[in-house]
């Protein structure tokens, strides 16, 4: 199928029905594209519009003048729209709807995709959803998440979900390290499926950092029992934007999950293989029930953090119930 070489043997049933529903003349007017970071949903997404609105009657040339616009975000019938800071906001949902209505008469399909859509306040959910109960003519939704039950019931009742499979994870490692990504190979498959993302993340001297204070917070746990909120503020520079923090708290959620592992004998799993002295004390340190804890205890701060919460406090929380001050 041209134009989807990129990703047609991974995603090769998303792609299947989305070009039969499109031969067919089965397109319904919203989808949900779930899958893990980096697995081709926004490719995906532009290639669904390319399908509609191609120049070419062999569609998707990818050189006609729509399909280079749409490539670039240019095109005035495709609107792409991204958080702005953690959220995505109802003021953008109402841009989106007032810029269609203008285009209501024209024929021409007309896509909207939204990146992460799983992070709209409730207002913008609401508003959303308005549109997609009184959907227009020819005009079609992609909303790319991570995880769909983070959105409304009532939005995933209303779209088709097609779900995106992630490539086997040692396999990923694999094309990591033979991509030049060796020390990290294995902690940046569990962060990202795309691989320019990740051999640049793997670069940074952030995620390096990053690695070693969460090996140094869960010291504080399982040696020394400093108060890891002190380690924290002397190590304030490093978290300073919100990506960083989030980062932190993802790659201390992949930790546990190796934890986890320990415990279960599947060590040829594990994200932090590179650490297993930690490891190992961490297993024997904790329980299955405190680990879950933990895991528990990361991702509410996650959610705080997303929700602008005061960084200081939200760790202060975070570190108190790490050592299961519940």
């Amino acid at each position: 199928m041209r134009g989807w070489e990129k990703v047609s043997d991974r995603q090769s049933e998303v792609v299947r029905f989305l070009v039969n529903s499109y031969h067919k003349n089965r397109l319904v007017h919203a989808y949900i594209l779930e899958g893990a970071k980096g697995v081709g949903k926004l490719f995906v997404a532009k290639n669904f519009a390319k399908m509609l609105l191609c120049e070419s009657e062999d569609k998707i040339c990818g050189t006609c003048r729509s399909c280079q616009m749409i490539e670039n975000e240019g095109h005035v019938n495709v609107y792409v729209i991204r958080p702005e800071g953690n959220s995505i906001k109802k003021e953008q949902i109402q841009t989106l709807q007032s810029e269609f209505s203008k285009m209501a008469a024209e024929n021409s399909a007309k896509v909207y995709i939204i990146e992460d859509a799983d992070k709209m306040s409730v207002s913008a959910a609401n508003s959303l959803l308005k549109f997609l109960e009184e959907p227009m003519k020819n005009t079609y939704a992609l909303l790319l998440t991570e995880n769909k039950q983070m959105l409304l019931p009532t939005i995933r009742s209303r779209a088709v979900v097609l779900s995106f499979k992630s490539l086997p994870h040692e396999e990923l490692i694999k094309q990591y390290c033979e991509a030049g990504v060796n020390q990290y190979a294995a902690i940046v498959a569990s962060l990202t499926q795309n691989l320019d993302e990740g051999i640049k993340l793997a670069e940074s001297e952030r995620l390096a950092s990053l690695i070693d204070f969460v090996l140094k917070t869960e010291d504080c746990f399982v040696k020394t029992k400093l108060d890891p909120s002190i380690l924290f503020m002397q190590h304030q520079d490093l978290f300073k934007e919100k990506d960083s923090q989030l980062l932190y708290l993802k790659l201390f959620m992949i930790y546990y999950e190796d934890v986890l592992r320990m415990k279960l004998g599947k060590t040829e799993q594990l994200a932090f293989r590179l650490y297993p002295s930690s490891l190992s004390t961490s297993e024997q340190a904790n329980t299955t029930t405190s680990c879950l804890n933990k895991l528990r205890a990361l991702l509410e701060a996650e959610k705080r953090l997303m929700a602008n919460a005061n960084v200081m406090l939200c760790f202060d929380q975070l570190f108190l119930e790490m050592r299961g001050g519940f």
